[in-house]
C-alpha cells in the first residue's frame, strides 16, 4: 500500500484542492491521501462518509482522500514530525511507501518516479537557501546540540533540506520516529512553537520543523536520497513540484503586484490550471478560466515590463 499525506487549516485546502488535482493529472501511483486537517472543512468537498480513520471519500478512479483531525496546537508546520510518526505507526502502520506534501505543492512530473526515488532512501530536497557548509557556524551548533543529547553524526552533510515534501519507506520508517524525537529537542530551543518563525537565520534554531529534519539526516542511520531545489521548482534541472515561496496563488493580487513588480510565478499559473476541468472544485470554472486569463495577461506583459 502506497500513503501520501498533507496538512490543511484554513484557506489551505484550496491548495490541497490543487495537490490532488495535480496528483491525478500525472498518475496518482499511490492508493490514498490523508489529510490532517483542524478546525472547519470546507463546503466545496465531495459527501463524506466515515472511514478507518475518519471520513473519507474517493476519487474517479478509486483513489481515497481521507480527512483525519489533528490533535494539537503548535503552528502546523511544527506538527510535522509527530503527524508522520503518528501515520506510520498508528494509522497505516502496513503501508510499503510514505509520501508527504505541503498543501500549497503542486505536481508537475510523473508521480511513479517517487516510488522509484524512495526506493533509494528517504528522499528529500534541498532548500532554496541550500547551502549550508560543515563549517557553517549554526552548523557546529547544530554538532553541539547533537554531542550534548548523545546523537552520532553518520552523514556529513554541507546542504540545507526544506520540510516541504518527505518520502520514507517501512524499511526507513525510524527515519520519522527520529525525526519527531529531534524536533523535541529542537523545540525546546526554538521559542514559541505556535509561530512559523520567532527569529532568523542567525538563531541556532530558525525553524525547529525544517532545522530538526537537517539534524536528523545528520544523524540518521536510513539511507537517504537527495535531490537538489530544482525539485521544487527553486532553480533549473529536473522540476518535481512547484513549491511557491511567499504569498501563496490564491490570495495574490496580480494586477495590484505587478504594478510593484511582481509578476506571476510559474507557481501561480499551475496553481490555476490545476483547478480547471478537475475532481476537486473549490471555485467555479468560469472563474477559474478568468484567473488563468488573468495569470496568463500578466506573465505575458512581464516579458516587456520590470522594475529595479
Amino acid at each position: 500500500m502506497i500513503v501520501f499525506t498533507t496538512l490543511a487549516e484554513k484557506d489551505y485546502f484550496l491548495g490541497v484542492a490543487a495537490l490532488v488535482n495535480s496528483m491525478v493529472n500525472h498518475g496518482t501511483y499511490g492508493d490514498k491521501l490523508i489529510v490532517g486537517y483542524r478546525g472547519d472543512l470546507p463546503a466545496w468537498l465531495p459527501k463524506l462518509s466515515p472511514s478507518k480513520n475518519g471520513q473519507s471519500f474517493f476519487l474517479k478512479d478509486n483513489f481515497e482522500i481521507e480527512l483525519v483531525l489533528v490533535v494539537g496546537n503548535l503552528h502546523m508546520v511544527h506538527e510535522k514530525p509527530k503527524w508522520f510518526r503518528h501515520l506510520t505507526e498508528v494509522l497505516e502502520p502496513d503501508a510499503d511507501e510514505y509520501f508527504f506534501f505541503d498543501s500549497d505543492i503542486i505536481i508537475i512530473n510523473r508521480m511513479s518516479f517517487y516510488g522509484e526515488w524512495v526506493k533509494q532512501g528517504v528522499a528529500l530536497c534541498e532548500d532554496v537557501n541550500y547551502d549550508m557548509g560543515l563549517t557553517h557556524p549554526i552548523r557546529k551548533q547544530w554538532l553541539q546540540i547533537c554531542k550534548d543529547n548523545g546523537l552520532t553524526v553518520t552523514n556529513q552533510l554541507s546542504r540545507y533540506f526544506n520540510s516541504g515534501f518527505l518520502g520514507w519507506s517501512r524499511e526507513t520508517a525510524s527515519f520519522v520516529v527520529e525525526w519527531d524525537e529531534c524536533c523535541q529537542i529542537m523545540g525546546r530551543l526554538a521559542g514559541d512553537m505556535t509561530k512559523f518563525r520567532v527569529s532568523d537565520r542567525t538563531s541556532t534554531v530558525l525553524s525547529a520543523n525544517q532545522d530538526s529534519l537537517n539534524v536528523t539526516a545528520m544523524t540518521t542511520a536510513c539511507p537517504i536520497s537527495v535531490i537538489g531545489p530544482a525539485a521544487m521548482g527553486f532553480h533549473h534541472g529536473i522540476k518535481l513540484m512547484q513549491h511557491p515561496l511567499g504569498p501563496k496563488p490564491w490570495k495574490r493580487k496580480f494586477g495590484k503586484e505587478f504594478l510593484y513588480g511582481r509578476p506571476p510565478r510559474p507557481s501561480d499559473i499551475s496553481f490555476w490550471k490545476a483547478l480547471r476541468n478537475s475532481e476537486l472544485k473549490p471555485f467555479s470554472d468560469g472563474y477559474v478560466r478568468r484567473k488563468i486569463a488573468l495569470v496568463k495577461f500578466y506573465n505575458f506583459l512581464a516579458k516587456f515590463y520590470a522594475t529595479k
